[in-house]
Formats: structure tokens, sequence, C-alpha cells
């Protein structure tokens, strides 16, 4: 489990830098076509998702994609290598500090490290639970919807129209707006199921 975690933090640090630079990037685009954005993101998915680093894309960020040395459990001196030496000169010293002592059966680098696994492992137990958690909440709050017209359902208990599903994907709308509200809100849900952005928002 040390070798995945470390995996997935040096993933989840090198995506904070990148998500960064596409918040700023998106500062200078604002004006520009939505796919430019989505392919912005597309980058930061790709960095949280894949396990594999392409240099050329980091090195314009002038980051190393493996922050975090796997053997760093095992070094006599832990050391991490960002690639930006702020980073470097103020994590390093601390980091060398846990250095394993001479004749110590116990190395500080590994608990630290299976401390930080083992939160990891809660922190997505919690997140699943509280997932499956508000999509039953959601779907309890449905089960008095209204079919109006083709794909368009009117419920009682929601607060806001939304879109649910992937193949079939259904428009709920509040049952309290008006007419001219509910054609104006059918129409921008309509243009979202023909983006896809319902599946690209649960990606």
């Amino acid at each position: 489990m040390e070798a995945v975690f470390l995996r997935v933090l040096n993933m989840s640090l090198t995506a904070s830098y990148v998500i960064l630079f596409v918040l700023a990037a998106r500062l200078l685009l604002k004006k520009a076509p939505k796919i430019f954005s989505y392919t912005l993101w597309g980058i930061v998915l790709f960095r949280l998702i894949c396990p594999f680093s392409f240099e050329g894309l980091f090195s314009l960020l002038l980051i190393n994609p493996e922050l975090i040395p796997n053997n760093i459990t095992y070094a006599e001196v832990p050391q991490i290598n960002t690639g930006i030496d702020l980073v470097d000169s103020a994590a390093n010293p601390i980091l060398s500090a846990q250095a394993v002592a001479p004749g110590a059966s116990v190395n500080p680098v590994q608990i630290w490290v299976f401390v930080g696994g083992m939160i990891w492992l809660v922190g997505i137990a919690v997140l699943l639970i509280y997932s499956v958690i508000s999509l039953f909440r959601l779907r309890y709050k449905l089960v008095g919807a209204v079919k109006w017209r083709d794909n368009i359902y009117l419920a009682d208990h929601i607060a806001s129209p939304f879109v649910m599903g992937l193949l079939r994907p259904k428009i709920y709308l509040p049952s309290t707006l008006s007419e001219r509200e509910q054609e104006y809100i059918i129409l921008h849900e309509q243009t979202h199921i023909k983006r896809l952005d319902h599946i690209v928002k649960i990606v």
C-alpha cells in the first residue's frame, strides 16, 4: 500500500500545481469558447487518474512529476525534489531531521507514510459513504416526481433543476416554477445534455 499511496500523493501534488495553472489560464481565456476550458480541465483529470507522466507536459510548468521519490522511506537522508527551490529548501531540512538514527528499529518516514495512507483510505471510505447517502436522499425526493413530457419531470421536493442519468438522462424541474421559467430552464438543460455535460460532470 505504501507504493500506491506515494504514487497517488505524487499525482495529487502535481495536479495541484496544474490546477493553479489552469485557474490562472482561465482568467486570461474568459471569453474563449468552453472547449478551451474543458481541454484545460482535461489535463487536470489526466494527471489525477493516470499513473504515468509525460515529462514535456510538466516541464512547461517547471514541475518534477515525481515530487516524492518512491524510495523515500528507505533513504538515509529523505528529500523531495519538486523543481521549485523555495519549496525544496523549506521541506528538505524537516525531512532530513526524520532520518533513521543509528541503531533505531523504526523509520520515522515510514510511520508518516503509513499514517498518511490510513488517512487516505478513511477519506475514500467517508466520501463514498457520503456520496451513496446523498444519492439515496435525492432518489427519495424524486419518488413523487411526475412526468410532464418526453424526458422532463416535475418534482415537489427539489429546490433547483438538474439532469440525472447517463444513457437516458432525465430533466427534473421544481414544480413551483412558472411556465415561462420552465421553458427557459428546459432549453438550458437540453443544451447541457447535447454537450454531454452530465457525463463530463460525473467523470
